[in-house]
């Protein structure tokens, strides 16, 4: 346990205690450290297929993972995953098989729980149950949110909404424009003339893997008075 913990212990209770709302304590992280185990995968191998037994549920510990699905014949993407983020957990809570492909796509290492050691965890550390439960609440925020850039505004507002959204304190998308074109469900092309543009207005800043947000403010006015609000950096657990 102890080499666990240490390899594993602080790195949890930073991506599982993000925000004043619901700290863990000591104990917790350790037995949360105890109790996931690692794997890795290479990029473009599965974590898990669409309709799979749902029984773990996963952080993802390094690299990126993928969510999509097939949808009438189409592959569309409905997350891109990244460092800290929590998948699996909902058909585990729901008792339904898994209703996405979660590909690595590029080589990742994955933290993975037991569904029976996530149920005695909740059980038994009220503070973990807190964090995931609050966790649960704002991956599914963000659903409704990604559902809304979907239906409203043009590729500039929907492009400028995610990038307002994932970005970190220091105003830094790592996120790739291939990416951002599964988010988007358009031709990676569309992202990239998009985001010359936004760079050629100053909005922007274009570096290889890295997109940096100038001028929020100009990004902010591409949007609609409602969606302004959501799309304030927010991101916590996923």
């Amino acid at each position: 346990m102890a080499s666990r913990l240490t390899r594993y212990g602080n790195w949890l209770a930073c991506c599982l205690s993000r925000g004043p709302r619901s700290p863990l304590g000591d104990g917790d992280v350790e037995l949360l450290a105890e109790e996931m185990g690692a794997q890795s995968y290479a990029g473009g191998t599965f974590v898990f297929r669409q309709g799979d037994p749902a029984a773990k549920v996963h952080v993802l510990r390094s690299g990126s993972v993928e969510l999509s699905r097939q949808v009438r014949g189409r592959r569309v993407t409905l997350q891109v995953l990244r460092p800290g983020d929590v998948f699996g957990d909902v058909p585990v809570f729901l008792g339904e098989p898994e209703p996405f492909d979660a590909r690595a796509l590029q080589d990742s290492s994955v933290l993975s729980l037991d569904a029976a050691a996530l149920y005695e965890l909740l059980q038994t550390r009220p503070l973990v149950a807190r964090r995931w439960f609050v966790s649960l609440a704002e991956r599914m925020a963000g659903l409704q949110h990604r559902l809304i850039d979907l239906l409203a505004g043009g590729i500039e507002s929907q492009l400028a909404s995610i990038l307002l959204r994932e970005a970190d304190q220091a105003g830094h998308v790592r996120v790739t424009q291939a990416d951002l074109a599964r988010l988007l469900g358009v031709q990676r092309s569309s992202v990239q003339r998009v985001l010359k543009s936004l760079a050629a207005a100053g909005l922007v800043g274009l570096h290889y893997r890295r997109i940096d947000l100038v001028d929020r403010g100009g990004l902010l006015s591409l949007l609609d008075e409602s969606d302004r609000s959501r799309s304030a950096p927010q991101r916590g657990v996923s």
